[in-house]
């Protein structure tokens, strides 16, 4: 049914965690890993890798991904100074932060007036969160151009 073949998960990788981190036993990087204490026995059973501990350990601690997993980057400088020029404008946590704002405040202000059931209101704004945010972006976040989308789209709901 399948023409590719599993590939075998490099174990290596809890061999240099374990060296980095200086634990000596599977249940010593499972609790480092936060995960429970069998986390990385029950983990070579499966033939997987808890990925999301293990970034997230590594992040904590300002462990190389690379090292972790022997990987060679050579060529990654190459790489990322091609994609920057390309690239657009990345978004901030502060732009999404101040749109969101910018959203919330405009929904709470058209739907107070309208008086509706909570479930509604829920609904509505569940519905028309992630447009206003899109539009929030694309008019700079000017308020009366996202007051204005907002009420056009409660109208014609």
């Amino acid at each position: 049914m399948f023409d590719t073949t599993i590939v075998d998960i490099d174990f290596s990788v809890f061999e240099r965690l374990s060296e980095i981190l200086e634990v000596k036993s599977d249940r010593a990087l499972s609790l480092e890993l936060g995960l429970s204490h069998s986390g990385v026995s029950t983990a070579r059973k499966k033939n997987t890798l808890p990925y999301s501990a293990i970034v997230s350990t590594c992040i904590k601690r300002g462990i190389s991904l690379d090292k972790v997993f022997a990987l060679n980057v050579v060529n990654s400088a190459v790489i990322d100074h091609v994609s920057s020029k390309d690239s657009q404008p990345t978004l901030v946590v502060d732009d999404l932060l101040a749109a969101n704002a910018l959203v919330d405040k405009v929904l709470e202000e058209l739907l107070f007036t309208k008086n509706l059931p909570a479930e509604r209101e829920l609904k509505i704004c569940k519905k028309l969160r992630p447009m206003l945010i899109r539009k929030a972006f694309e008019h700079n976040m000017n308020e009366v151009f996202v007051k204005t989308i907002a009420e056009g789209a409660l109208y014609m709901a």
